[in-house]
Order: C-alpha cells, then structure tokens, then sequence
C-alpha cells in the first residue's frame, strides 16, 4: 500500500510530538535508540519493516563474492549473540519452512501479496505455533532435517509479527540473520537496499585492496594468460611488481586488470561488496560490470568473473575485466575487446579504475602504462601444448590409461589443451595418484571420472573416489566400484585417486554412563574421517528422539524436554551413526534425568 505525501507528513508530526514527549523522560542512550528505530520506520520502503528491534548494522551484503555464487541477501548484526526477536517484514503467510543442518540451517519463507517472498535463515528458533508444528512433523518423519510447503491457511502473519529469534544454525559463521526478498514467482532474489525495500545510510566510498595486471594472448587456438604485476594498499608484489601510484606499468599488447575491492559503510568494519566495476584506457570504456540481481542458477558463473587462478593460489576474489567466451552473465557487462586493454602503440596511456557501491558512492585508481613487448617476448610457450584441444561449449571426452573423464558442454569458461597423467608416488594401493589438468581450471558443471582400480571384493563396496590435498590428505569424492573402475563425478579439477573407506564415524559422548543428567540438552560430537556421514540416529527407550545436528561443529545436540519421556527415572540411550559407506558406529548409555 503506497503512503501519500499528506499521510507521510501527518506521520512525521506525530512522531516529532512522541519524540518530545520522550525526550522529557528518557535518558539520552535511550532517545538516541528511539530516534534511530523512527528513522528506520520512516525508511522502510515497498511496504517492508526491518525484520529486528536491533540498530540496522550489517555484517554482509547483496553480492558479495562467496565460494561459488553471490551472497543473495543481506546479513544483519545482532549483537554477537543469539536470541534477538525476528519479526515478519509484512503481512503473508509462512509458505515454507527449512530446518537443515547446513545452508540456512533454521529458516522460514514468508509470502506476501505484493507478489515477494522474504526469507529468514540461521534462525536459533521459531515462533512457539511454528516450532511445535516442526516438532510434529520431525516426529511423524523421524528426522531432524525437514523442508516442506505450505498454503496460506496454515501460518498466516502479520507485520511486525514475532516469527522466531536469530540465531547461528546452518552454515552460518556467526549469530546473524540473513534476510532476502525474492520474487515469489521466479526465484529472483533481490537486492533489498538497491530496491529500497530498506535503507541504510552509506556515504562511504569502496575502497581497493589489490590491482593486478596479467598479460594475455591468444595462441593455437586458446588464450593463454600471465601475472606481469600487482599493487595493494601496502606493498607490491612480484614478479614485475610496481611499487607506486606513480610508477609506469609496463604492459604486453594485450592484457587486463584483477581488482579486488570492497565497499565500507558507516558503523560497521565489514567488508561488504561492490556493486559496479569500470575499466576504462584513456577515456574509452573497457569493461563495465553490475552486479545487480544475479539468478540462483547464474551465481557459478562467478568463477569466469574472477581470477580464478588468483582464488585457488590465495583465497582472494578478484573480479577481472577479460570476459571469456563461457560467462553468461552477459547482461551484467558491457565491454570492448572482451575486456581486454589493447595497445596499439609504445606511447604512455592510462587505465583508470572505478569501483561504486549501491548508492553510487564511487573510488577511482588510475595506472599510467606502456607498451613493452621484450619483456614478455618468453611469457608464451613457442611450441603446441600437449593433450587434446577442448573447446568450452562440447562434450569433451578423454580416456587414457585407465582414466576416462566426460566433461560436459558448457563446463569450460574458455578452451584448453587437455593434460592428464599420473604422478609418480602412490598414496593407496588400489590406484595412481592422476593429475587431471590443473586446480587453477574452474568447472561450471561436474565431470563425470572413472579411474581404473585394483580393489579386493571384499572391499568393492567400500572403494570410493578421492581428492589429493596438501601433504597427501585425501577427501572423498564419491563414487561407486563397478567393472574394475571407480566412477563419479568431480566439480573441480586437480590430484585424484581411489581409496577405501572401511573406519566407521566416531561418536564423542556428552554423558557418562549411569549419570545423573540434571541439564535439559545432551551433546555428542560425531565426525566422519573420509566418505563422510550418511544418517544417524537417537533412540530412549526403544523410540526415535530428536537430535539436532549443527555440521559446522559436529555437534549433535538431544533436547531432552522435547524427547517425550519422563522425568526421575533411569533411560537407555542409543546413537548410531553411518556413514557414506555404510561403516556404522553405536554407542549405548544408561542414564537418569
């Protein structure tokens, strides 16, 4: 419902006249604390309140560069603790409710009429009507994880309603609500500042943490590229680095920029995200990037944005101006030359750098450079590459060996020449240690892989694809043994081999046997060292209860109010525990509660 211009300045008097009153009888914290809750109730835009009773303070944003997609929503401070009321941003009802112990962890969806569904993840708990109808289903399903839709009739609320307390369930790294608005019908999540479904105030410019140049050429067919230099706020790095603003960067024919920023705003150190990315030489655009509002099914696309290279090497986002031929987010970018800085002479010239964030608060670095060939007269190799050419949009094919991999079309970002063979050392008995391509290569689509394998039957069922990571450490990758082979699929490239899985999960007991429990929760730590945890389960005497399983901490956790027994008297406990490959471990107490 929109708010006429007449009503908004009625409202506005009748608050100034509320806020006098108070100001004769609170104290100054407290009037400073009522002011800041009026001026987010005069900002709430598009029928939306600001889900929390906390001071708006956020801790991440619409965009950021996460690990394969970019952050959908906003992720608002509360305090370092959890417990703080969440409250419905309008009027709707609850069509969905999550509760995993991953992602979102606890997490409810709200519809509304106005055609958005707003969503609230890392919930500590839900309200006492919605808890109780999750304990239901948990029951009736005796499972813990449960995501289920729901019609308007079953949980229908109000703004300003109480929904539940934040919290820190799920994949979250800290007590935070994350909170999107979506569009009901596609998906689309929003983003809730750019829209003004909410506001904050930001006159704070971006700030740059790293600029890098990498030269660039195209040779039999592929592109190949190279670091000639970067610069930080602090230091310069090699190899080429250039240590001042002043400094001529000395560039091959063709190159381009990494620019790793983030965007800084009021009363708040996080380092939030930049919305819009410009390259510009002399006063030609370059390369221009908007974040904007990015597709669930597009956020992969993030690591043909990045210098992916530069993540694997640091764990640094850089957002690049090349744009390879496999990026589909096309309308996110404008650009000429694919993003490349092109320099069709040997005189001096400038790359300028602008980072905005949402409001347009703006930071520019510019590069005076140069064009240098000798320098990078042996930056290319002169000879074919070895393997077969790959081109991004087929299916590619490769066998050799005892490995067959099929990537399928429109997994590459751009065409490679194709190298796979197998590394000296074996770290199992059962197969090489295979080297396929390189790490530093994203996949937008799993590959499926089949390494041939030497595994006993009495070990077939137990025989499972692993990743080689540092100092030989494996980590499983799935997969089933079948005709001699081990077959899966891998979502990256890198170090691979077969192993088996035959230790079951370990279960770390919070309880002691005979104890007299007089706290209302129990805890065990359960962890799985390869193929990883399958299921488990919780029984008192003889029936399923509920546990709670936090992944991030391996925490298991038993409410013993919700477990529906009774209270004085001595229980049997049971956890089993299984993993990936069937490996199982139980473990029995007798306790009194």
């Amino acid at each position: 419902m929109s708010v006429t211009y007449k009503s908004r300045a009625l409202m506005s008097i009748a608050w100034a006249a509320l806020f006098f009153f108070y100001a004769q009888t609170v104290s100054a914290a407290r009037l400073a604390e009522i002011s800041d809750t009026l001026a987010q109730t005069e900002a709430d835009k598009g029928n939306f309140r600001y889900p929390l009773d906390v001071t708006m303070n956020l801790s991440g944003n619409y965009g950021e560069l996460r690990s394969n997609h970019f952050h959908s929503g906003i992720d608002f401070r509360v305090g370092g603790v959890v417990g703080a009321p969440i409250f419905a941003a309008a009027d709707g009802y609850v069509s969905r409710i999550s509760v995993s112990p991953t992602g979102y962890g606890n997490a409810l969806y709200i519809t509304h009429p106005d055609g958005h569904t707003t969503v609230y993840g890392h919930m500590l708990r839900f309200a006492d009507r919605i808890r109780k109808y999750v304990r239901d289903r948990q029951y009736e399903n005796e499972a813990f994880a449960l995501d289920e839709e729901l019609g308007p009739e079953v949980f229908p609320v109000k703004k300003g309603e109480q929904i539940g307390n934040a919290g820190n369930t799920g994949s979250s790294g800290g007590p935070h609500l994350h909170f999107e608005v979506r569009e009901t019908e596609s998906g689309l999540p929003l983003n809730v500042f750019g829209r003004e479904f909410l506001t904050i105030p930001d006159k704070t410019s971006p700030v740059f943490n790293k600029v890098a140049f990498y030269g660039f050429e195209e040779k039999w067919g592929v592109p190949f590229t190279y670091l000639i230099g970067e610069q930080s706020e602090t230091a310069a790095y090699k190899p080429m680095g250039f240590s001042s603003k002043t400094d001529i960067v000395e560039l091959p024919a063709c190159s381009y920029v990494a620019v790793d920023a983030v965007d800084k705003q009021e009363e708040t150190y996080a380092k939030l995200a930049v919305n819009e990315y410009k390259v510009y030489l002399d006063t030609s655009l370059v390369f221009a990037l908007e974040i904007g509002e990015v597709p669930f099914d597009k956020g992969r696309y993030i690591n043909s944005l990045i210098e992916y290279s530069q993540k694997v090497k640091s764990g640094k986002s850089l957002i690049k101006s090349y744009v390879e031929p496999g990026n589909d987010l096309s309308d996110h970018i404008r650009s000429r030359n694919d993003g490349l800085i092109v320099l069709n002479d040997t005189l001096p010239h400038r790359v300028k750098i602008e980072v905005l964030d949402i409001g347009k608060n703006k930071s520019v670095r510019s590069f005076t450079v140069r064009r240098t060939d000798s320098l990078f007269a042996a930056a290319v190799p002169d000879s074919l590459p070895a393997g077969p050419y790959m081109d991004w949009h087929l299916v590619n094919i490769y066998s050799a060996g005892g490995l067959e991999i099929v990537i399928p079309p429109l997994s590459l970002y751009r065409p490679i020449y194709f190298q796979a063979d197998t590394l000296p050392e074996r770290i199992t008995p059962y197969a090489p240690v295979w080297r396929i391509h390189s790490e530093k290569v994203p996949l937008h689509k799993p590959a499926a892989l089949s390494l041939k394998a030497s595994v006993p039957d009495s070990l077939a069922s137990k025989a499972l694809l692993a990743k080689v990571g540092w100092r030989g450490r494996l980590s499983s990758a799935g997969g089933k043994y079948e005709n001699g082979a081990v077959s899966g699929s891998i979502g990256s490239f890198g170090d691979y081999t077969v192993t088996v899985d035959t230790e079951p999960p370990t279960i770390v007991s919070g309880v002691r046997n005979n104890e007299t429990v007089k706290k209302n929760v129990i805890t065990f730590i359960i962890r799985d060292r390869l193929s990883g945890l399958g299921n488990y389960r919780v029984e008192m005497d003889g029936h399923w209860v509920l546990a709670e399983f936090d992944a991030k901490s391996s925490r298991l956790s038993v409410p013993l109010e919700e477990a529906r027994i009774k209270k004085g008297i001595r229980h049997q406990l049971k956890v089993t525990v299984r993993d990936n490959k069937d490996n199982v471990s139980v473990l029995k107490r007798t306790f009194i509660w």
